[in-house]
C-alpha cells in the first residue's frame, strides 16, 4: 500500500495530463518501474514522476519501444487531443521535453528512436498530424500560403538549440534531417530562426556594405523620430543565434543543404565556413550595439574563430589552403562587386576586416601571402628575398634608390595602355617534348635591363620600396623647405621645395583617400589611413594659409598682387602679425613636419623587430587618449572651481613673483595642467599675507584633491594599463605583428595604382580622363565578375573533406577528454546497472 500511495502522490505532482493519464492506465507496466527510479539515489526534482517516464523510455533498447507504444495508444485514444486546447498543448510539451531529455543526457539512439517515432508512428495518426501543422505553420484567411511559425514543436525547438549549444553533431543531424510531410507542399523539419540578426540573408537592401549604401548610412532613424513598434528580446534572439554559430550545426546543416546538388555557376552552396565569418562579423557588431550582452556575443566570436581556423588547420598541403581562401560566399556582404574583383584572396580580406588575427597569422595564410607578395603580377617570377642575407637586402635597395627614376620612366607609357598585363595564374615555362623544361629568352645587357625595369614595379615588394623612397623624399623636402638654403633676403621668393611639398602632399592625399574610400566600402578603417589623411591635409591647408596671409598682409600694403612677389618685403612670419594667416599657417606646417616624420613608424610596421614595437606605440596612444578625457574633465571642474575661489581674495600685500596663479580662466588651466607633469607648489595660490584665509585655504584642498586625482590616481592608472597593454602585446606579439603586417601587404597586392607618390597623379589623370570619356560616348562598364572563376565543385569537395576530418579530430579530442558531465553519466550508468542485476 505504501509503495501505491507513494506512486500515486508523485503522480499528481506530474505537470502533464498525458503522462499522469498513461501511467494509470498502464499501472501494471510502469508502477514498479517509476519505483524503483524514484527509491534509487537519482537526483531528481519536484517533477520526478516526469523524469522517470522519460527516463523509461530512453533506456528501452528494445526495437518495439513499448513504453512509446503504450503512449501512442493512449494518445490515440484520448477523444480530447486535437478538440481541446490543454491536451493539445499537453501533447506538444510532452514531445517537446521528451525530446530535450534526450538531447540533456546526451542519449543520441534514444533521439533517433524518438524521432522515428514521431515521423512513422504518430504522425500518421490524422488528428496529430493537423496538430503538427497547427503548431508549426500559419495560414491567413483567403490565402493559400503557409508562414512559418517559431513556437511549435519544430521551431526554434529547444532540443534542436540545446543539441547545438552541447555542439554535438550526431544529434543535431539527427533533428535536422527529421522530416514530416504535412500537406502537398509542407515539409516540416526542426528550424532556427536567426533573421533578427541576419537580415541580409532575406532582403538585400540590408547587405549595407554592398547596396544602398546612402540609405542605410544617412537615415538617421533617431532624429527622425523612427520608433520600434515592440522591444525586442535581445537574449531570446541571442539563443538562436549562439545555436547556429556552433560548429555542429554549420557542418550538419551543410551536409543536408548541399546533399546530392549539383554546383553550377548560378549555384550557391551553403558553405560552414563562409557562414562562420559571417557569424563573426554579426558577432562583433552586435557587440557594439547591445553593451550588455557584449560577453556573450564575445563567446560567438571566439568559438567562430576557433571553428576556422581548425578548418584552414584540417587542410593537408597548400594547395587545398589556397583553395580555401580564393572563395567566401559571403562576400558580397563585406565589399562591392568591384572591390571583390581586385582581391586575389578574398577570405584574408574578410578576416582582416573583421579582425580574425589568428587566421590572418596562419601559417598557410602567410606562406600564400609572402608567396604572392614577392611574385611578379606579370610573370609569376618569385623574388628570393627571405633566402638573402642582410647586406643583400641593403644593397638591393640601393639599387632601387639609384634607379628609382628609371623604374619611374620605363612604367610611365604602361600607364596609357591600361597598366600590366596580369598573369592571374602566374608564368610557368612548360616542358618540351623531351621532359626539359624550356629554356628562357636570352636578352642582351641593354633589353634585359630595360625588360627588368619595366617589370620592377609588377612585384608588390617593389611597389612598396617605391612608396618608402617617395616618402624620404618628401621627408627631404621638408627639411629643406624648412633650412630654406636658397631664401632671398626682405623678398618673397618660393623655391621648387615649397611646389614638390604641395604636388607631393597631393599625391599621398590622393592615395590615402582611395584608400579610405575602399576601407569604407568594407568597413574596414584603420589608424593610419586617418592619421595619413590628417597630415597631408594640414600640410595643404598651411601652405593655402600662408599664401593667403601673404598676399592679405602685402594687400595691405596697396601692392598689386601681380606684383607681389617682386616689391612686397615681408618675407618673415613674424612681420605680418601676430594673428596673421601667415602665423597659423606656419604653426600648422610644423605640426605637419611633426606628423610627417612620425608616419615613418608605419613603414617599421613591416620589419618583424621594429613591427611589435610601433604596434605597441598606437595601442598605447589610444590608451592614453581614453586616460586624457578623465583628466581633462578633472582639469576643467577643479580649474574652473579654484578660479572663482581664489577671485575672492586680495593678494596686494603679497610680493610679485608670489601671487596666486588663478588669475583668468585660462591661467587656472594652464598652471593646472602643467602641474600633470611637474607637481605644483602650494605657493601658487599667493602668499600667507593674504587676509581671506578661508577661501585660500579651501582653493588649498581643491588643489590638493587635484593633485591626489590626476597624479597619485590618474597617472598611476595609466601606468598600469600600459604595462598590461604592454603585456597582453608581448604575449602574441609575432601573432599581431603578422596581422599588421597582412595589412600594409594587402595595401600593395591588392592594388591597379602602381606607381608611387606624385607619379600617381598621372595614374588618377588617365583614369579620370577615361571614366569622362566613357561617360561621353556611354560606353557600357566593362564588369569583371571573379566569382564567375570560381570552382564551386571542386572548393565545396574540399569544404566536405574538411568537415569530415574536423568531426574526426574532434571526437578524438572529446575521448581523451574527461569531463564532470561524463564522470556524472558512467555513475549513472553504474547505478542502472546495479539496480537491473539486484532487481
Amino acid at each position: 500500500m505504501s509503495k501505491t500511495r507513494k506512486v500515486g502522490d508523485e503522480l499528481k505532482r506530474s505537470r502533464n495530463q498525458i503522462i499522469k493519464d498513461v501511467i494509470k492506465n498502464n499501472h501494471d507496466f510502469f508502477d514498479h518501474r517509476i519505483e524503483d527510479r524514484l527509491n534509487s539515489h537519482q537526483s531528481f526534482n519536484s517533477n520526478g514522476i516526469d523524469e522517470a517516464f522519460f527516463d523509461i523510455i530512453l533506456e528501452d533498447e528494445n526495437d518495439d519501444c513499448k513504453p512509446l507504444e503504450l503512449l501512442r495508444t493512449e494518445i490515440m485514444n484520448n477523444g480530447k487531443i486535437g478538440f481541446d486546447t490543454t491536451c493539445s498543448d499537453a501533447l506538444k510539451m510532452l514531445l517537446g521535453d521528451l525530446l530535450l531529455e534526450c538531447v540533456e543526457k546526451e542519449k543520441t539512439p534514444a533521439l533517433k528512436k524518438v524521432l522515428n517515432w514521431i515521423q512513422f508512428k504518430l504522425e500518421p495518426i490524422s488528428k496529430v498530424k493537423g496538430l503538427l501543422r497547427e503548431w508549426s505553420y500559419e495560414k491567413s484567411i483567403g490565402s493559400d500560403t503557409y508562414t512559418p511559425k517559431w513556437t511549435g514543436l519544430t521551431g526554434n525547438s529547444q532540443a534542436m538549440i540545446r543539441a547545438c549549444e552541447k555542439d554535438d553533431f550526431w544529434m543535431v543531424s539527427a533533428l535536422m534531417n527529421f522530416r514530416i510531410q504535412l500537406t502537398d507542399q509542407i515539409e516540416d523539419t526542426f528550424r532556427i530562426d536567426d533573421s533578427e540578426f541576419k537580415p541580409c540573408e532575406n532582403d538585400v537592401r540590408e547587405q549595407f556594405k554592398n547596396r544602398f549604401t546612402a540609405r542605410n548610412f544617412f537615415t538617421f532613424p533617431l532624429s527622425k523620430r523612427k520608433y520600434l513598434e515592440k522591444a525586442n528580446d535581445i537574449l531570446h534572439h541571442y539563443n538562436s543565434f549562439y545555436a547556429v554559430s556552433k560548429p555542429a550545426y554549420l557542418i550538419a546543416r551543410a551536409e543536408k543543404e548541399n546533399k546530392n546538388k549539383k554546383f553550377e555557376m548560378d549555384v550557391t552552396p551553403y558553405d560552414p565556413i563562409s557562414e562562420a565569418f559571417h557569424n563573426l562579423h554579426i558577432a562583433r557588431i552586435q557587440s557594439f550595439r547591445n553593451v550588455e550582452y557584449r560577453n556573450k556575443f564575445k563567446t560567438v566570436k571566439r568559438e567562430s574563430k576557433e571553428f576556422i581556423v581548425k578548418m584552414l588547420d584540417r587542410c593537408e598541403n597548400c594547395s587545398e589552403a589556397r583553395l580555401f581562401l580564393l572563395q567566401d560566399y559571403k562576400i558580397d556582404h563585406y565589399f562591392t562587386d568591384a572591390m571583390i574583383d581586385e582581391m586575389p584572396y578574398p577570405r584574408i580580406e574578410v578576416a582582416v576586416a573583421d579582425k580574425h588575427e589568428e587566421f590572418v597569422a596562419h601559417d598557410y595564410c602567410q606562406q600564400i601571402l609572402r608567396e604572392k607578395w614577392l611574385q611578379s603580377d606579370v610573370t609569376g617570377e618569385i623574388m628570393q628575398w627571405h633566402s638573402s642575407k642582410m647586406y643583400e637586402k641593403v644593397f638591393y635597395f640601393i639599387d632601387c634608390v639609384l634607379l628609382y627614376p628609371l623604374h619611374i620612366l620605363m612604367y610611365i607609357p604602361t600607364v596609357f595602355c591600361g597598366g600590366y598585363p596580369k598573369n592571374k595564374e602566374g608564368y610557368q615555362r612548360q616542358k618540351t617534348p623531351e621532359g626539359d623544361m624550356e629554356e628562357e629568352t636570352q636578352f642582351c645587357c641593354g633589353l634585359k635591363l630595360i625588360r627588368q625595369s619595366w617589370l620592377h614595379l609588377s612585384f608588390p615588394i617593389n611597389r612598396f620600396i617605391a612608396n618608402t623612397i617617395s616618402h624620404l623624399l618628401f621627408l627631404i623636402i621638408i627639411v629643406l623647405n624648412s633650412e630654406n638654403p636658397e631664401d632671398e633676403d626682405r623678398k618673397i621668393d618660393p623655391d621648387w621645395y615649397d611646389f614638390g611639398i604641395i604636388v607631393m602632399a597631393v599625391g599621398f592625399l590622393a592615395t590615402e583617400c582611395r584608400d579610405l574610400w575602399k576601407r569604407f566600402k568594407g568597413k574596414n578603417f584603420s589608424f593610419w589611413n586617418f592619421f595619413g589623411i590628417s597630415l597631408y591635409l594640414i600640410l595643404l591647408g598651411s601652405k593655402a594659409t600662408i599664401v593667403i596671409g601673404y598676399v592679405l598682409g602685402c594687400g595691405e600694403l596697396d601692392i598689386p598682387v601681380g606684383r607681389i612677389l617682386q616689391d612686397c618685403k615681408l618675407d618673415t612670419p613674424d612681420e605680418h602679425g601676430r594673428n596673421s594667416p601667415v602665423v597659423v599657417g606656419y604653426s600648422f606646417l610644423g605640426i605637419g613636419i611633426t606628423m610627417s616624420f612620425i608616419k615613418l613608424i608605419y613603414f617599421c610596421q613591416i620589419d618583424p623587430t621594429t613591427g611589435p614595437i610601433a604596434i605597441s606605440i598606437k595601442k598605447i596612444v589610444k590608451d592614453i587618449v581614453l586616460v586624457t578625457v578623465t583628466h581633462l574633465i578633472f582639469l576643467f571642474s577643479f580649474g574652473l572651481g579654484i578660479y572663482y575661489i581664489m577671485q575672492a581674495t586680495n593678494d596686494e600685500k603679497c610680493e610679485e613673483k608670489d601671487r596666486h596663479m588663478f588669475r583668468t580662466p585660462g591661467d587656472s588651466f594652464k598652471a593646472l595642467f602643467w602641474n600633470l607633469f611637474d607637481p605644483g607648489k602650494i605657493e601658487q595660490l599667493g602668499c600667507k599675507s593674504i587676509p581671506e584665509k578661508a577661501p585660500r585655504y579651501l582653493g588649498m584642498g581643491l588643489f590638493f584633491m587635484f593633485l591626489l586625482f590626476n597624479v597619485v590616481i590618474l597617472m598611476n592608472a595609466l601606468i598600469a594599463i600600459m604595462n598590461s597593454t604592454l603585456n597582453a602585446v608581448n604575449m602574441d606579439k609575432i601573432k599581431q605583428w603578422k596581422f599588421a603586417r597582412t595589412g600594409i601587404w594587402l595595401q600593395y597586392i591588392s592594388t591597379n595604382f602602381i606607381l608611387p607618390c606624385p607619379f600617381n597623379l598621372i595614374e588618377f589623370l588617365v583614369l579620370f580622363v577615361r571614366f569622362v570619356y566613357a561617360k561621353c560616348t556611354c560606353q557600357p562598364k566593362e564588369q569583371k565578375n571573379l566569382r564567375k572563376e570560381w570552382n564551386t565543385a571542386r572548393y565545396m569537395s574540399l569544404v566536405e573533406k574538411l568537415s569530415e576530418r574536423y568531426r574526426i579530430h574532434e571526437e578524438d579530442s572529446d575521448k581523451n577528454d574527461i569531463t564532470r558531465e561524463d564522470i556524472e553519466n558512467t555513475k549513472q550508468d553504474i547505478i542502472h546497472a546495479l539496480r537491473k542485476s539486484y532487481g
